[in-house]
């Protein structure tokens, strides 16, 4: 394994990040979840090897409507819950590198990633939210987490 030893605990944190993901109840949206969770785990390898800017900092293109994802259409919050806590003990680690702003922008991107799906699990289970609001306030948090990971990214 590469790297220092204090960037074991950062790989440890990709590896667990990497399995992630939950049913979201609605296909594309739990791709674009998947496809974050990604990038989130190379910027977090780039960190853990002492990079300063993504080493992938192109986006991969946004998965088309009618993808296929197993289990996509099944909503399970407390799947949701439990990776809203990973991101937010996530982001906590990452955050607490010194001095390195590709690491506050993955902290960032995971407390906006960890904030969403903890407000889908509460949505989901208060009748006055409608389920299409819950799932669009998700896709929000979504475009806002990938745009700070974006930012993360010189400009070419």
């Amino acid at each position: 394994m590469s790297g220092n030893l204090s960037s074991l605990p950062l790989l440890g944190l990709a590896e667990e990040l990497s399995g992630g993901g939950a049913p979201v109840g609605d296909p594309v949206t739990q791709e674009r979840v998947r496809v974050l969770l990604d990038r989130v785990v190379d910027a977090i390898v780039d960190l853990s090897l002492g990079r300063v800017t993504l080493t992938r900092p192109v986006p991969p293109r946004p998965p088309d409507a009618d993808l296929p994802v197993e289990g996509g259409d099944h909503l399970d919050p407390a799947a949701c819950s439990a990776l809203a806590a990973r991101c937010h003990r996530a982001a906590a680690l990452v955050g607490a590198q010194p001095d390195q702003p590709l690491a506050a922008a993955v902290a960032a991107c995971l407390s906006a990633l960890a904030d969403g799906l903890q407000r889908l699990t509460q949505d989901v289970n208060d009748p006055r939210v409608p389920l299409p609001e819950a799932r669009q306030q998700l896709r929000r948090s979504l475009s806002r987490a990938g745009a700070l990971l974006d930012s993360a990214t010189p400009l070419q």
